[in-house]
């Protein structure tokens, strides 16, 4: 028996059966109930923990459980979201300043690229590079970022300020609202181990307030949750990854399907048939034969000669040096009653048809990389998922990446920049500075000279 696990899902393959099992958690007390699909009407759903109700994330409250163990599985997904990442990333994080200029079609506002050794000290105290690669990684999956403020030491008798910036994992971190509240609005986030696999974790939570905007130094820490709207979504964002998921689990699918196909298909080519009289008489032969020799007639004897003739047989049609052999055999026929009765040996070719099944699949598996790099709004140039299977010209490569950067950077950006760049008002409020990515115009190659085509590191 074969067992192939998905996340915590399994196929099992046996000689006999194929089947799949899932898991299910056993929820928490104050859960009442699971949906058995994963709707979007989240909004009307909630728990209770302690004094506040609990907003789930998924009708189920996994939904980055979901996409976590759906794209990990995937051949595909991981790369592109990646390429997404490195894509947004650019050249790094960067100091800058926001500047007004008059060009002959009017003003455009441009960045100044800043140094400041009070402010890249304060990042270089909390690895804030660390923490937007996290931040960038979620919101490729789940598009928001939940983060931590932790204000320094003592900051209720001196000068408050924003110690650091602490990331935390969406998938322990719930929105939440005070039972007094009748606005439903959130007030606080909750961490705990809510996807129960840990049963003494999950009975242990942390409660935090949401980052006040107009007192940001109210709470020695507070969590703020920046994210990208979804339509009539109140509380959390449905990921464009989400329309894509019965895509990805189809994808992953397929090289399953060829495991087993491989494991338990019988992958015939020739398919045997032999008459009962043939055996019959061999079967008479060797009890006579017995019979002489004094020995005791057994059934494996009649096996075992079974066994040792078919071998002959295997070894006439297959291996290339057997090319332009033959076996001949005879037919006889007998007559009961008004029946004729055909005694003989018949070897037929099986036509398996296993290239139509493998094309097929692959269809399925490429179209389904098509649909999850349209889903994720990334050419499939960037992507590497080319009609063809080959690489996309350097032309095409060039004008989708500026297509990108001019369309697909600044909301993110400030998505994930979101917490930085309030701290940084908050904490310098004089300087005027902000954090963002900074991403070198693309060029085509005949355009640069050969001295600059050199990548300096």
């Amino acid at each position: 028996m074969n067992i192939e696990y998905i996340g915590r899902d399994a196929i099992i393959d046996t000689p006999d059966v194929a089947f799949t099992y899932q898991v299910r958690d056993t929820p928490r007390d104050f859960y009442k109930s699971k949906s058995e699909t994963n709707s979007l009407d989240w909004n009307n759903q909630c728990s209770y923990i302690g004094d506040y109700l609990v907003h789930p994330f998924g009708a189920n409250d996994d939904l980055p459980d979901i996409i976590k163990e759906t794209v990990q599985s995937n051949n595909i997904a991981p790369g592109i979201l990646k390429k997404k990442t490195q894509l947004i990333w650019g050249s790094g994080p960067v100091l800058y300043k926001e500047k007004l200029v008059k060009t002959k079609d009017g003003n455009k506002r441009i960045r100044i690229l800043q140094e400041d050794s009070d402010v890249e000290e304060w990042l270089e105290s909390w690895e804030y590079q660390d923490y937007l690669l996290k931040a960038c990684t979620d919101y490729q999956h789940i598009e928001g970022v939940f983060s931590k403020f932790e204000l320094n030491k003592g900051s209720r008798i001196g000068t408050p300020f924003i110690a650091k910036i602490v990331h935390q994992y969406c998938d322990r971190t719930r929105l939440a609202t005070e039972k007094n509240n009748k606005s439903r609005k959130a007030t606080h986030a909750i961490t705990s181990e809510w996807s129960f696999k840990n049963v003494q974790a999950s009975t242990e939570f942390k409660v935090y307030p949401l980052f006040d905007f107009q007192n940001p130094f109210a709470n020695p820490n507070s969590i703020i949750y920046s994210n990208m709207y979804s339509f009539c979504t109140e509380y959390y964002t449905v990921p464009d990854l989400y329309g894509s998921l019965e895509w990805l689990k189809g994808s992953t699918a397929v090289p399953l399907i060829f495991k087993a196909l491989r494991n338990n298909s019988m992958n015939l080519k020739y398919h045997f048939i032999s008459p009962q009289a043939f055996w019959d008489k061999k079967q008479k032969e060797i009890e006579a034969n017995c019979v002489k020799a004094t020995t005791p007639y057994s059934p494996k004897m009649l096996m075992e000669y079974q066994r040792l003739f078919l071998e002959k047989i295997s070894v006439v049609l297959s291996g290339d040096e057997n090319t332009g052999k033959y076996l001949h055999t005879t037919k006889s026929f007998t007559v009961e009653g008004a029946n004729l009765l055909e005694h003989g040996w018949e070897i037929k070719v099986i036509d398996q048809n296993i290239k139509d099944f493998v094309s097929a699949h692959i269809l399925i598996s490429d179209h389904a990389n098509h649909a999850l790099a349209a889903g994720l709004n990334l050419h499939s140039a960037l992507g590497n998922v080319s009609e063809s299977g080959k690489s996309d010209s350097g032309s095409e490569q060039i004008y989708a990446l500026k297509t990108f950067l001019q369309t697909g950077i600044d909301i993110p950006e400030f998505i994930i920049m979101k917490a930085v760049n309030y701290a940084l008002k908050v904490n310098f409020p004089k300087k005027g500075l902000k954090l963002g990515f900074l991403h070198e115009k693309p060029e085509k190659e005949e355009a640069v000279t050969p001295s600059e085509r050199i990548i300096n590191k």
